[in-house]
C-alpha cells in the first residue's frame, strides 16, 4: 500500500539523483537523469515500480517491497528487455541494435527496497540462477543477474540514509503510518494523520504539501480491506509452513495445517 508513494516521490528526477548517489557514490545533476519506468502494461501486466537512466551510462531498475520476494530476478529479467526496447525507441535507435558495429547500451542495475514487518537482514542478494531447474554445465552461453535487496525500515541501513535524506524520511512515514493504523480502525483517517503529522514535523514537508491529496487517494484506492484480510491470512500460513518445515515436521501434516498447495510448499522448502 505504500508502492504508489515511493514511485510518486522518487519519479522526481531531483530524488532520483540523491537516490542513485546514495546506492552507488556517484553523483549527477537531475538533468543527467531520464525516467523511463513501465507505466503501461503494453505486454500483459508488465509494469515496474522505478527505472531511470543515469547520465546516459547506468539504466537503474528499482522494485519497491512489503513482502519478501524470492522472484525479483526475474521480474527485473523481464522488465530488462521491454526497457532497453522503450530506450531504443526513446533515442530512435531502435535499429542500430542489429547492425553489425557495437552498439553501446546503459549498463542494467537493480535493486529492491524492502520494508515489509518480516524481519529481514540490512542487505540480502538474490541471483537469477537459483530460479533455474538445473544449473548449467556445458560450453553454451549462462546468464546471471544479481539482486541486492535493501532493508528501508526505519533504523536499518544508517549509512544509504545519510546519503538519502528523502529516502530516510520516507522510512519514517511509513513507521508513522504503521503506528497509527494500530491506533486507528478507520484506514483513510490513519494515513491522513499520518500525513499531517509528519507536515508537522518536518517529514517530507514539501513533497507532501504538494502531493497529500494525491497520496491520501494513492493510500486509499490501494488498499482494499478484503484483499489485505486474505493476503495477510496467506502470508501468515507461509510464515508457520517455513517453521515446520525448518522444525522438519513431514509435509503431509503441513498441508493440512496451513491449506497450502503443494507447489507453494516445495518452493518454501527450497527457500531452505
Amino acid at each position: 500500500m505504500k508502492d504508489g508513494v515511493f514511485k510518486l516521490l522518487f519519479e522526481n528526477p531531483e530524488n532520483a539523483a540523491e537516490l542513485y548517489y546514495a546506492l552507488t557514490g556517484i553523483k549527477c545533476d537531475p538533468e543527467e537523469i531520464r525516467i523511463i519506468t513501465i507505466t503501461t502494461a503494453v505486454s500483459g501486466k508488465l509494469k515496474n515500480d522505478l527505472a531511470f537512466v543515469a547520465r546516459g551510462r547506468a539504466m537503474v531498475l528499482s522494485e519497491h517491497q512489503s513482502t519478501p520476494n524470492a522472484n525479483m530476478p526475474v521480474r527485473f529479467l523481464m522488465y530488462t528487455a521491454q526497457l532497453y526496447e522503450k530506450w531504443f525507441k526513446l533515442m530512435g535507435e531502435e535499429k542500430l541494435v542489429y547492425g553489425s558495429s557495437l552498439y553501446k547500451i546503459p549498463t542494467p542495475e537493480f535493486v529492491v527496497f524492502y520494508n515489509g514487518i518480516t524481519e529481514k537482514p540490512e542487505k540480502e542478494v538474490l541471483r537469477l540462477s537459483t530460479a533455474f531447474k538445473e544449473t548449467p554445465d556445458n560450453d553454451l552461453g549462462f546468464l546471471e543477474l544479481t539482486v541486492p535487496v535493501y532493508n528501508i525500515n526505519k533504523g536499518r541501513n544508517l549509512t544509504l540514509f545519510e546519503k538519502s535524506e528523502k529516502l530516510k524520511q520516507y522510512a519514517e512515514f511509513v513507521a508513522k503510518l504503521r503506528e497509527y493504523q494500530k491506533s486507528n480502525d478507520d484506514y483513510s483517517q490513519a494515513v491522513k494523520k499520518t500525513v499531517n503529522y509528519c507536515i508537522e514535523n518536518g517529514i517530507l514537508v514539501e513533497f507532501l504539501k504538494e502531493h497529500g491529496g494525491i497520496i491520501v487517494s494513492v493510500l486509499f484506492a490501494e488498499y482494499d480491506i478484503e484483499i489485505a484480510k486474505r493476503v495477510h491470512v496467506e502470508e501468515f500460513a507461509e510464515e508457520q509452513a517455513l517453521k515446520m518445515l525448518q522444525d522438519g515436521i513431514p509435509i503431509e501434516q503441513i498441508l493440512r495445517y496451513t491449506n497450502l498447495s503443494i507447489d507453494t510448499i516445495e518452493q518454501l522448502r527450497q527457500q531452505i
